[in-house]
Formats: C-alpha cells, structure tokens, sequence
C-alpha cells in the first residue's frame, strides 16, 4: 500500500514509503502537525507513529 502526500495542492504526489517498509493499516489516523508546515504524522494501529515532512 501507497502512502502518498502532495507537495502543490493536491496537484502531484510523493510517496512517503516504500515496498521494503510498509506500515500497518494508516486510515484509521492521520493529522498534520500545527506546529510544523508540511509534516504529517499517520496511526499504523500498533505499529507506531510515522511521519513525514517535505524534503
């Protein structure tokens, strides 16, 4: 499964993982972070929490 986040609005698409580290089931939580721009945190439901932010 694809973990995607846009860079442009919604126009293009970055996957933030890969084959080799796939997470458990992320539609249970996902939030941005209000204290930094463009970072993401995702629930993997007993997996931990992963995040992501623009490079």
């Amino acid at each position: 499964m694809a973990v995607l986040r846009p860079d442009d609005a919604g126009t293009t698409w970055v996957r933030i993982n890969d084959d080799t580290h796939q997470w458990g089931w992320t539609g249970e939580v996902i939030t941005g972070d209000p204290r930094v721009h463009g970072r993401v945190h995702l629930g993997t439901n007993g997996r931990g929490i992963q995040y992501a932010e623009p490079e």
